[in-house]
């Protein structure tokens, strides 16, 4: 019988609040499916299917808590693997209090602030086992789009024991905590968050979900190697399936300016371990490696805890030495911990978020038209357009839906600001493949311009009437008019990398043009521009926290923005933000196609 891999998802909607606003929390369940000949696999919450747990959360001060604990049974008949991912993090100012527009205006420079996942502390244990501690201060932001395996996989291994599969008839319990951090300040008054928690159930040999992370914890005071709550704690965020094995890393409570080695401490002990970054923590001991690197598969097959998964260390590297681990460890060192081991392969991946769409991968590796008139300098393109800037995303999205997914990318300008676009292909650029249909979705959203015109930069600018009267596809014919639509936007670091897990984009608002206000939607000033390149000192650029985008007027407003039903086939591109201060040019771009259903 053909083996049929199915899904099921159980997600709950959760609202914070703080301040007098009081909030609740509801669940919806989401694609499950029994009638398979090859068996089933459904779960349930609580010994609710679908989930009807109601949870609040309300009038939260800093230094509180509340809690979400529930019980994951299969109920299937097949044995499962368990995710659970918060996500669909939403941000609501809710009024502004007298302190807090004052803590605007003497701390902010009068630009409210509203991350409030930036505040909330996160505790997790899973059967009573440790998972994230709520003093190592990892914040919602921290963790959010990215999937936990929920069963331990970890000698010894077995049914039930360490293989990372729930059989049937067994069960997990969740037991979670979100505390409001202490010395947070007047900024956060009334304001709310909501969020998704989504649980995600699979058969074994269904591709894992593409962006993971594991925690890596203090076991040195521990008798028995247990995890050890308290403030120092590592967090790995990878790709459980890519070309190189990209990967972050954030640590905290690690020794002060100390050089730390992340490494594959694959067993036995004699056995090499594998260098997967270096890097120096900072006065205050947080240490952040991010990067890509082709280490083929883990875990190798001679590792003795193949085909489980690998152990990810992190050490000073004063105790790494020609691949080898000294020891005893240091104190500060921190160990594979939950779910314990980590699975990686070398490939594009293809695998689903849900029993419906499949994960896909867009390459910008067409060098952009405008590459030879950039802003502030030249800066070559060439190793970036070898296939090192993609952007990951599932196809098709429900109705109403957004085009949401991550980047990654080497090889862009350092400190440079980046418009994400889509445009359209009408069937005047190309006949062969042009889409009007889809250049014309993507107008109404966004903006026009001819390109076969007597102009030049904003005198091409069309609008939805001249779209009407003179486009090949709806008007007269005498103009080739296409689509463009700025959705979202990031800003390298200064390597001119970005990582994945800091670049979540999503098609929330159409937007006219960026600037360097503060990081709040439709700020129209360059207040935080700076000069961070040592090599350009006379080139502008913005912190990454201080971008904002304004809103193309007429098109929805800030976090206005939904895609009409349809197939989509478009070009992505990047274009680097002037803001202002010299050219816009697009440096990058690649073909794209989804469906809103």
């Amino acid at each position: 019988m053909k083996n049929i891999s199915v899904l099921a998802i159980i997600a709950v909607i959760a609202i914070v609040a703080i301040g007098d606003t009081t909030a609740y929390f509801s669940d919806t369940e989401t694609s499950i499916d029994n009638a398979i000949q090859a068996g089933t696999v459904d779960i349930n919450i609580d010994g609710d299917n679908p989930w009807i747990g109601s949870y609040q959360m309300s009038n939260m001060a800093p230094g509180e808590f509340s809690e979400i604990n529930f019980v994951i049974n299969n109920i299937g008949k097949n044995p499962i693997r368990i995710w659970k991912i918060i996500k669909n993090v939403n941000y609501e100012e809710n009024g502004i209090t007298g302190p807090e527009q004052e803590w605007y205006d003497v701390q902010n420079g009068g630009i409210a602030k509203n991350d409030l996942d930036t505040a909330i502390l996160y505790e997790m244990f899973v059967d009573g086992n440790l998972v994230v501690e709520h003093e190592a201060g990892i914040t919602l932001d921290k963790i959010k789009n990215y999937h936990i395996n929920l069963v331990k996989l970890d000698k010894p291994f077995g049914p039930n024991n360490g293989d990372g599969i729930l059989y049937p008839g067994h069960s997990i319990t969740v037991n979670q905590k979100y505390y409001f951090k202490e010395g947070t300040e007047n900024w956060a008054q009334t304001d709310k968050i909501s969020f998704d928690i989504e649980i995600l159930a699979q058969q074994v040999d269904k591709l894992e979900p593409l962006h993971q992370l594991s925690f890596i914890q203090n076991k040195k005071t521990s008798d028995d190697w247990s995890a050890i709550s308290d403030d120092r704690i590592g967090v790995l965020k990878y790709d459980s399936m890519a070309l190189t094995f990209n990967h972050d890393f954030f640590g905290v409570g690690l020794e002060p300016t100390t050089e730390y080695c992340l490494a594959y401490a694959k067993d036995p002990w004699g056995a090499n371990k594998p260098l997967i970054a270096t890097g120096f923590s900072d006065i205050n001991g947080t240490l952040i490696l991010s990067g890509s690197k082709d280490l083929g598969n883990f875990p190798y097959s001679d590792d003795e805890n193949y085909p489980y998964g690998a152990k990810i260390w992190l050490l000073s590297c004063s105790g790494y030495s020609g691949s080898n681990i000294g020891w005893p460890p240091g104190d500060d060192w921190l160990f594979d911990s939950w779910p314990g081991l980590i699975n990686y392969k070398k490939g594009e991946y293809s695998g689903s978020g849900d029993s419906s769409s499949t994960t896909k991968t867009a390459y910008l590796n067409i060098l952009g038209g405008d590459i030879n008139d950039q802003y502030g300098y030249q800066h070559d393109y060439s190793s970036a357009a070898n296939n090192n800037v993609y952007f990951t995303y599932d196809d098709p999205l429900p109705i109403n839906g957004k085009l949401t997914g991550a980047f990654y990318a080497t090889g862009l300008k350092p400190y440079a600001t980046y418009q994400v676009k889509l445009s359209g292909i009408p069937t005047c650029l190309d006949p062969i493949n042009g889409d009007d249909l889809a250049n014309e979705y993507i107008g109404y959203k966004g903006r026009w311009s001819c390109i076969d015109c007597a102009c030049s930069g904003a005198g091409c600018n069309r609008s939805d009437s001249d779209y009407l009267a003179y486009s090949d596809y709806k008007g007269d014919g005498s103009q080739c008019i296409i689509s463009y639509l700025v959705f979202d936007y990031f800003t390298a670091d200064n390597n001119g990398e970005i990582v994945i897990n800091d670049i979540d984009i999503s098609s929330d608002t159409s937007y006219h043009v960026l600037f360097c206000g503060g990081g709040t939607c439709n700020s129209n000033n360059n207040t935080f521009l700076n000069y961070p390149d040592i090599n350009y000192s006379g080139v502008a650029f913005c912190p990454s926290e201080k971008v904002n985008g304004q809103p193309e007027p007429g098109r929805g407003g800030c976090n206005g923005l939904s895609l009409d039903s349809g197939t989509y086939n478009l070009m992505m591109a990047l274009t680097e933000e002037s803001f202002h201060q010299g050219n816009w040019a697009t440096v990058l771009e690649g073909s794209i196609n989804f469906t809103i259903q």
